[in-house]
């Protein structure tokens, strides 16, 4: 781990031209500190008589909000933060809106630094996520779909899969944090500890795919899922110049303890949990900002693919409180 982060401060040597034994970490804020920021991305487009398109017009509306609530003392830190995320979209071929991204989700962490090591301390950390509406897979035509767990069928252009607020993924853990980088330009933070995760599910489907041979869309019925293990974290952010900043994070648990189906012979490697993501923003006016949101995350004990979303907003800087 010394050996990456070494490597890590090399490289932002190299390209920032900035030396980060001289440099000095930012003040720190001391007391309740706050933030909101509100976004909106949208776009339209219509077409005709296009070669190789569908006549039509397409329309995507989205919103996300993020905000914070910290609290910062001479050896501890407490972060609180949520954001809402949704997007909805119409085409030629799905000629209704349907959702294209929708999250919920709350996060507190709480950080004390020992008074002999202030780059090192333990952590404890709760964060609870989920849609907030309905999940539905919509096709452009008619299709039989096939039921799994009770063999049954139906026909239609779509099918209901999850409830609003559901699956809800709620996750706990304690261990121990390093920050072995805490300047303006560059943030490290790792973390080491136990974790345990739960997703309520039960009830909810999940599309498993097209069936190559009869050409039903088979679905598939989820299962709630508890999980103890191993916590891995690791974020970077900091800023790339006077306009322009990133958030590149990762969070890894590894269930050695789990509920798993009777059959389901993977071992806790391929059953590991894997959060990601990465955060671009750049000012465009004092009170606008263009930004970009990449999100990752495999549960492969509740659905055995990766989970993305790529999201581009216009963000409107406005102080909401």
């Amino acid at each position: 781990m010394m050996k990456i982060l070494r490597f890590i401060k090399y490289l932002v040597f190299l390209t920032c031209g900035v030396s980060m034994a001289a440099a000095e970490p930012p003040p720190k804020v001391m007391g309740w500190s706050k933030n909101a920021n509100l976004g909106a991305n949208l776009s339209f487009s219509s077409s005709q008589d296009v070669v190789g398109q569908t006549d039509g017009t397409s329309q995507s509306y989205g919103l996300n909000l993020k905000s914070g609530w910290n609290h910062n003392s001479e050896r501890a830190e407490w972060r609180n933060e949520a954001s809402l995320s949704g997007t909805t979209t119409k085409t030629p071929n799905v000629p209704r809106f349907v959702k294209s991204a929708d999250e919920f989700k709350l996060t507190s962490i709480y950080l004390y630094s020992l008074e002999r090591y202030p780059k090192i301390g333990p952590y404890a950390r709760v964060e609870a996520a989920a849609p907030m509406f309905k999940g539905e897979d919509v096709r452009s035509t008619v299709k039989t779909y096939r039921y799994l767990d009770n063999n049954t069928t139906f026909v239609g252009d779509s099918a209901r899969l999850t409830d609003g607020f559901k699956p809800l993924t709620t996750k706990e853990a304690v261990g121990f944090f390093y920050k072995p980088i805490q300047q303006e330009r560059l943030k490290v933070e790792a973390r080491v500890g136990l974790a345990a995760t739960q997703i309520s599910a039960d009830g909810q489907y999940s599309v498993k795919g097209v069936n190559a041979t009869s050409g039903e869309v088979e679905l598939n019925r989820l299962s709630d899922v508890s999980q103890g293990g191993t916590e891995l974290g690791l974020s970077v952010k900091g800023k790339a110049n006077e306009t322009s900043t990133y958030e590149v994070g990762v969070e890894a648990m590894t269930p050695f303890v789990n509920n798993k189906q009777t059959g389901d012979d993977r071992d806790p490697i391929r059953l590991t949990n894997i959060d990601g993501f990465i955060k671009l923003s750049s000012n465009l006016t004092s009170w606008a900002s263009f930004g970009y949101d990449y999100k990752l995350k495999i549960q492969p004990q509740l659905v055995d693919r990766a989970q993305q979303i790529h999201m581009f907003v216009i963000n409107v800087n406005y102080n909401l409180f």
